[in-house]
């Protein structure tokens, strides 16, 4: 949306609402994630930004759910990915 339309105030609305209608396709609804949408098209991101820190920040959450869920023998995390 940024590099088609710049950074309109209707074109970041217009990105958020992609980002969440294309969680809520996949499956993965998490409206703050929303929020990422909107701070790249507020700050002018370049693609970088999908790496770092989006993407390593998600690697980080998902390692730490994942160790701090598992060390109580009672709950398993993820249930259906294993």
């Amino acid at each position: 949306m940024l590099h088609l339309f710049g950074s309109e105030p209707w074109a970041m609305g217009m990105a958020v609402a992609t980002a969440i209608g294309m969680m809520q396709f996949t499956g993965s609804l998490h409206p703050p994630s929303g929020a990422v949408a909107l701070v790249v098209m507020m700050t002018k991101a370049q693609w970088q930004f999908l790496f770092t820190p989006a993407l390593e920040g998600s690697i980080i959450l998902v390692l730490c759910a994942v160790v701090f869920n598992n060390l109580a023998h009672e709950r398993t995390y993820p249930k259906y990915w294993l």
